[in-house]
């Protein structure tokens, strides 16, 4: 598990190659992503734990590994006041440590508390994916109920509200 500097470090890596998408970064960004938006939501966050499986990409006709273009995220944890957090989804993309984009949903003692296809800040200069395609952001977190409609709050940016 990584604390601290560790984690800080980790998420200024590099986060796109050969092998695409890396599963520890992926972990990394999503819980610090997850507990940004959760918080923000008004779930205070005791501590949250997320753990990452690159999906297998298969290999081209020549036999080469295709690059990571997806990763599993699972996150446990648990609110100040001891309520169970689960958060899990698809990792898609990531753009430095400030976005993460995918599909995920976040459920507090079993209640559905957020579905969301970004996390944090997506309007930088582009999203890494595994792919190495890259792509233009996609202008910041996109809060959605649980019926995955979007709340149309344009200034939730990077796990902060921000002011006009």
């Amino acid at each position: 598990m990584f604390t601290g500097t560790a984690a800080v470090g980790l998420v200024g890596c590099r986060q796109e190659g050969p092998g695409g998408l890396d599963s520890v970064i992926v972990a990394v960004n999503a819980d610090k992503r997850a507990t940004a938006r959760l918080e923000h939501d008004g779930y205070p966050v005791q501590w949250l734990t997320c753990t990452g499986k690159a999906e297998d990409p298969g290999v081209t006709e020549k036999g080469s590994p295709r690059p990571v273009t997806a990763v599993g995220v699972d996150c446990d944890g648990r609110t100040t006041g001891g309520q169970k957090i689960i958060v899990y989804g698809r990792v898609t993309g990531l753009y430095d440590d400030s976005c993460v984009q995918g599909k995920f949903t976040a459920k507090v003692d079993g209640k559905t508390v957020f579905t969301a296809s970004v996390l944090g800040d997506c309007s930088g200069s582009g999203v890494t994916n595994g792919g190495g395609s890259g792509g233009s952001g996609s202008g910041g977190d996109k809060p959605t109920d649980n019926r995955g409609d979007s709340k149309g709050d344009k200034h939730w940016q990077g796990g902060h509200h921000q002011s006009k």
